[in-house]
């Protein structure tokens, strides 16, 4: 059951001045197509991370979550708009300003098989950025750093001879967050890096990641489709559909009062651990559109149970809405509230 609430008043999305070392601002990044027109993969997304936060980007398949991200990092250019980190632009930099810059900006991928290349040992792995950026001056010197980082990440200095395809699925990816963390990053992004692995093996490197942000420092920008990793994982979430943002939150505040149809969707789809308990799915009718031909106004009304006239004609920006907290924005045009009984 989906109940309307009237806000008093719309307000704009609140930015923080300070605490931000992310800021993403009316970021697009459009591939052309063949006879005109454009894949709209991210479409004016804006959020910010804080420091030594985590921030959750979750989403279907599709909806631009992994471009956003590969643009932040400048692996494929954007059409428009600003990343700022740390106070630089770095959809502005030079090459060699950004070729610096990137040592502070990492990432892990999703896959920790095809992200590894097998034609290199542990050693060369890990070291390679070390050597690139001119962090270590012999080889004995990144040999040891290198061990230092195996040991950070649970695994051990005699596995710098290995090659990948010699460790399980969990400590590929331990081999990954340890090249993540070779040139000290103030920010890492992690490309669903648990996706892949058993469940028994997501609690593990989960784990790992929080004890390396208490450690060292860390902010995250987290992308996943579990919402039961979101949530227990990140401080905040934003919600990603169709190249948009439609809903920012804590976490706390986004499972408890989820606004956006959408977000009610992806919730109560979300499987509970008693397959007794008694919940109203809200089914979607319906496919994600073409991002290269997107619907007009709201991306999302052709699959939503509420959507109304201006719903198809005037596209929602994120606002904070008066009667909601102040770290709680939605770009829709009717805020609405669903019943808690189905989250």
């Amino acid at each position: 059951m989906l109940v309307m609430t009237t806000p008093a008043t719309d307000l704009p999305a609140q930015q923080p001045t300070d605490g931000a070392i992310l800021r993403v601002e009316n970021l697009r990044t459009h591939f052309p197509v063949r006879g005109g027109g454009a894949v709209k993969a991210v479409d004016g997304v804006m959020f910010h991370v804080k420091r030594r936060c985590s921030l959750g980007l979750v989403g279907e398949s599709g909806c631009g979550k992994s471009t956003l991200a590969r643009t932040i990092l400048r692996l494929i250019p954007a059409t428009s708009g600003k990343v700022i980190f740390d106070g630089r632009d770095v959809l502005a930099l030079p090459p060699k300003q950004m070729r610096r810059l990137r040592r502070e900006m990492q990432i892990i991928f999703q896959d920790p098989i095809g992200s590894l290349n097998p034609r290199m040992n542990v050693e060369s792995l890990v070291g390679e950025a070390l050597g690139v950026h001119g962090l270590v001056n012999t080889r004995g010197e990144r040999r040891k750093r290198v061990a230092d980082l195996l040991t950070h990440v649970g695994l051990s200095p005699n596995d710098l001879r290995r090659y990948p395809h010699e460790f399980s699925g969990g400590q590929r990816q331990r081999i990954g967050i340890a090249r993540a963390l070779a040139l000290k990053p103030k920010l890492i992004i992690c490309d669903e890096p648990v996706s892949a692995l058993d469940v028994s093996i997501q609690s593990q490197i989960l784990n790992l990641l929080a004890d390396l942000q208490d450690e060292f420092g860390l902010s995250y920008l987290f992308i996943a489709h579990n919402l039961a990793v979101v949530r227990h994982f990140c401080d905040e979430i934003a919600v990603m559909y169709l190249g948009k943002i439609v809903e920012q939150a804590s976490a706390e505040e986004l499972f408890s009062n989820p606004r956006h149809p959408y977000t009610q969707a992806l919730l109560a789809a979300a499987p509970v651990p008693d397959p007794r308990a008694r919940r109203d799915h809200l089914a979607l009718p319906g496919e994600p559109p073409n991002p290269a031909n997107p619907p007009t106004g709201c991306a999302f009304h052709p699959r939503c149970p509420i959507a109304i006239d201006c719903c198809r004609q005037e596209t929602p920006n994120l606002k904070r809405h008066a009667a909601y907290p102040t770290d709680h924005i939605i770009a829709c045009h009717r805020a609405i509230e669903a019943d808690k009984s189905q989250v």
